[in-house]
């Protein structure tokens, strides 16, 4: 028998035709649709009243619970209940053996002693080199003044040379006619050179007190004592003050005399070596080295040819007391006193504590208030570990729920505020007791709440294991055994009622990022527009609407989630 094979061509075309027709059908519904209008139920905007609540989820616990730890390493000597016993306040519930306690006491005050000598070591250095700093202040003060005195008498002098010498020099050189030319000559040379020499005086002062201020700063590393300190940097200067006097400027002879005098004033007592980070030997060659090092050829050679002795003398007296000055004020310094009286504080902190937790321990733990044992962790003869729960007392007479509080929901909830709290076997009246200072958890609660806040729900932070909060603790003062602890429960907490206000429903919201918005009708053209409102306080039906919105508005009460204009027209419908 034949087989007759179809035509593709023949199956293609009925099936273009069919598409063609759908197409059109569909466009001519979509115009016929927009011609139409969007089919939609309008809500006119009214008054009502808000009660603005926060619901959470939240585990029931006693309403006092004390758990007893053990903050150090001691043994249990005997334990007097078990779990599930109901004791009375006063009873006692285990006690201890404390003898390995005072070998860690007498470790804690020996450290505690030796900050607080530290600390008070630092504190009377630091007032020594205040005293020091201000008295060496004083002390440059007067030598600057009598150096602008000398320093003005020896200007005068200068003077009073000058105009002698431009004197005699235009007599002896044009008798019978005074032509002022070569005197003046004489009288420039003159004056240029007694510039010349102050100019330069001034220089090798200040580099010479700079190498002083260096020195000074080395002696920090052979000496903290700020005594021997004041001690080591007079007798060095006033040596290289001597020396220099002498017209020697040697610097390894000026080095060798300083090492000389410093060894002698060891031997002699006047400096203590015992006041030394190291071997006094060892000082002198390291203050030796550094003297040496000093270019004292180059810097003093216009001092000790100075015509004017106590005007240089002078100027090295101020070079050594800035040098003083400049080691004392940086010691004079509170950060080493303040880090040290913080350590010291810390030191004491602690001795505390455990003094206090062997008296606790001695006497033995001590239940504070009737209530039930419902946890006992230690057992006699065993040591206990640091910070490990040894025995839990509960209140079981009275209960809280512990709920958790977003960053959004916070600002509400205040103490005092009254809650509902709601079990499998029913509601209990309650009350927030307590919020705690700080969040715990983790950090993704904003953008669980901020979602959540905007579609009226609270606390979604809540029901995640990642979510940070604010511990929030509500008592329940008539319970039954149909609470239990350990149990979830529902809270519901009252956070304000607004009472007249304009309201809108939840569904006639649209929710977006860039805020809330409705669609508004206009009666003259049968549109919709899309507009933005600010929402205050919300419900579990409406939201308070605080600008965007008046009474008397008429907005699409369902608005559809695929609107794609903002404006378009719409046909009432009334379902």
């Amino acid at each position: 028998m034949a087989t007759v094979k179809k035509s593709k061509k023949k199956i293609i075309v009925p099936i273009c035709i069919v598409l063609v027709i759908a197409i059109a059908a569909g466009a001519i519904f979509g115009i016929s649709r927009a011609n139409r209008g969007e089919e939609v139920t309008l809500y006119t905007i009214a008054t009502d009243d808000i009660y603005e609540t926060v619901s959470l989820t939240g585990e029931v616990s006693a309403g006092t619970v004390k758990e007893y730890k053990v903050a150090t390493v001691a043994t249990v000597k005997e334990v007097f209940v078990n779990v599930g016993d109901k004791v009375k306040k006063g009873d006692v519930l285990a006690t201890f053996n404390v003898e390995s306690l005072d070998s860690q006491i007498s470790s804690l005050r020996s450290n505690y002693n030796d900050a607080l000598s530290s600390y008070n070591s630092s504190a009377k250095a630091q007032k020594t080199a205040k005293a020091k700093a201000d008295e060496l202040a004083s002390q440059i003060a007067a030598t600057e003044r009598q150096i602008e005195k000398l320093s003005l008498s020896t200007t005068t002098a200068a003077k009073k040379t000058t105009t002698k010498k431009r004197t005699t020099t235009t007599t002896e050189t044009v008798p019978t006619r005074p032509v002022a030319v070569p005197s003046s000559r004489t009288t420039t040379t003159t004056t240029t050179t007694t510039t010349s020499s102050t100019s330069t005086t001034e220089a090798d002062i200040n580099t010479l007190a700079d190498a002083l201020r260096q020195l000074n700063e080395n002696l920090t590393a052979i000496t903290n004592d700020l005594d021997t300190l004041a001690t080591m940097t007079e007798i060095i200067t006033s040596t290289i003050t001597d020396v220099l006097a002498s017209g020697i400027v040697d610097s390894d002879y000026i080095a060798q005399q300083v090492g000389k005098a410093l060894s002698q004033a060891m031997r002699d007592g006047i400096i203590d070596s015992a006041q030394l980070l190291v071997e006094s030997d060892v000082a002198v060659k390291m203050v030796e080295a550094a003297v040496s090092a000093i270019d004292f050829s180059s810097i003093a050679s216009s001092l000790v040819n100075s015509k004017n002795v106590s005007l240089t003398a002078a100027e090295l007296q101020l070079a050594a007391q800035q040098a003083q000055y400049a080691i004392y004020n940086a010691q004079a310094d509170d950060s080493i006193v303040k880090a040290q009286k913080k350590a010291a504080d810390a030191s004491k902190k602690a001795l505390d504590a455990l003094e206090q937790q062997k008296k606790d321990m001695e006497e033995g733990w001590i239940a504070s208030f009737d209530g039930t044992v419902t946890e006992v962790a230690v057992e006699p003869g065993l040591q206990t570990t640091a910070f490990t729960t040894g025995i839990k007392l509960e209140n079981l007479d009275s209960m809280a729920v512990t709920v958790s509080l977003s960053e959004y929901d916070l600002h509400k909830v205040k103490v005092g505020m009254p809650a509902e709290i709601t079990t499998a076997y029913g509601s209990y009246e309650g009350e927030v007791a307590a919020i705690a200072p700080t969040a715990t958890g983790g950090s993704s609660s904003s953008i669980l709440d901020s979602v959540g806040s905007m579609a009226g729900i609270s606390g979604l932070s809540s029901l995640t294991d990642s979510g940070a909060g604010v511990d929030c603790t509500i008592t329940i003062p008539d319970t039954d055994d149909n609470i239990v602890a350990g149990f979830d429960a529902n809270v519901q907490i009252e956070t304000g009622e607004y009472l007249g206000v304009t309201v809108v429903p939840n569904e006639s919201i649209k929710l977006e990022k860039t805020g809330s918005y409705v669609y508004v009708y206009n009666e003259e053209d049968s549109t919709v527009t899309k507009t933005q409102i600010e929402t205050g306080a919300v419900s579990d039906t409406s939201y308070e609407v605080k600008s965007g919105l008046k009474v008397g508005d008429k907005i699409v009460a369902a608005p559809a989630s695929d609107y794609e204009e903002d404006t378009f027209k719409v046909k009432v419908v009334t379902k």
